[in-house]
């Protein structure tokens, strides 16, 4: 399995090289679990039966004045266990965004852009803003992440994260491949709409809903979207990802494999599709 959805923000050797970075997670990201060694990072994917997981940070200067976490952190990271796959995030906001995003991929070897309009509050189809961004993930061929829908982030705003709000980039940048995070939840029905009809939109499921994760795949996936819909049309851009360590690891693996799908599209969608979306090479 793959995590395609995590967030590096309480490990206790980035926070002891830089103390602003818990009080911007607890303050501006929302996040209020303990701090813990890279070790238990570890643990846990090991518990689960997670081979590798992508690091999300978010680059939130003109919004909230703060990184959680900077690129180079995340790829002081990815030295250290070869295991993570690191994204960088820059800040649309900033003019020298798509100069950032070439350093972080070509200088850091971050392989993705994590990006979240609702705590960073800029517009998907902003042609200013967002769109040089877009045509810089072009021209490095990298994958965009996107937070869609729902945030758990006391300053997130969900207006900004709404799934329709990316087609125009969708035709702008046919190039690009957007992995809309969380199903879009609640804009679950608008998010598979866009993946049915473009073929470069993923969709992960780290899905912000109340239960355990078993309960919430059943009820999106199972009963809203359907699994007959993921298994004609989406099983080959639809990415695990858990949001750990808000959401726990082995209990979303475990989620998703009693949900009922087929052994084909549960190894595509466990790691199959991360692999060909980050151009992995493929192994047993």
């Amino acid at each position: 399995m793959i995590d395609f959805h995590t967030h590096p923000v309480m490990i206790k050797e980035l926070l002891e090289k830089d103390p602003t970075l818990e009080k911007n997670v607890h303050q501006v990201f929302g996040f209020h679990f303990p701090a813990q060694p890279l070790e238990i990072f570890r643990r846990e994917m090991d518990a689960a039966g997670v081979e590798q997981a992508v690091l999300l940070p978010v680059d939130a200067t003109t919004a909230h004045g703060c990184r959680i976490a900077s690129n180079e952190q995340i790829a002081e990271l990815v030295e250290v266990e070869p295991r993570f796959i690191g994204f960088a995030s820059v800040d649309p906001c900033q003019p020298d965004a798509p100069r950032r995003l070439e350093v972080a991929v070509r200088d850091l070897g971050l392989k993705g852009l994590k990006l979240d309009p609702s705590l960073q509050q800029f517009w998907l189809h902003d042609k200013q803003v967002a769109f040089p961004v877009f045509q810089a993930c072009a021209d490095l061929g990298i994958p965009v992440l996107l937070h869609c829908g729902l945030s758990w982030v006391p300053s997130g705003l969900a207006q900004y994260a709404q799934p329709l709000l990316l087609e125009q980039a969708l035709m702008a940048f046919p190039r690009v491949n957007f992995v809309l995070a969380h199903f879009g939840w609640p804009w679950v029905n608008e998010a598979v709409m866009l993946a049915v009809k473009y073929r470069n939109v993923y969709l992960d499921t780290s899905i912000l809903y109340s239960g355990t994760p078993r309960d919430t795949y059943r009820r999106v996936l199972a009963e809203q979207v359907g699994l007959e819909v993921i298994e004609r049309s989406l099983a080959d851009r639809v990415l695990f990802g858990t949001n750990y360590p808000r959401i726990d690891m082995r209990r979303s693996v475990r989620g998703l494999r009693e949900l009922g799908l087929s052994p084909a599209a549960l190894e595509a969608i466990g790691r199959g599709n991360a692999r060909r979306l980050l151009g992995l090479e493929t192994r047993k």
